[in-house]
């Protein structure tokens, strides 16, 4: 039981790392489906304009 505050620390800083890294892919995700809904306009107007 004297190990008990280094196990709440490993266990709130593998935690923290894993919210760290959500973020972060959603933060890409967001940016990848920007530059999809970009592309997709880009060929539709090629599109339109054949």
């Amino acid at each position: 039981m004297d190990n008990l505050g280094f196990l709440f620390a490993a266990n709130l800083f593998v935690w923290g790392g894993i919210l760290v890294y959500v973020f972060t892919l959603m933060k890409r995700n967001r940016s990848l489906k920007a530059d999809l809904d970009l592309l997709n306009e880009t060929l539709n107007k090629d599109k339109r304009n054949d």
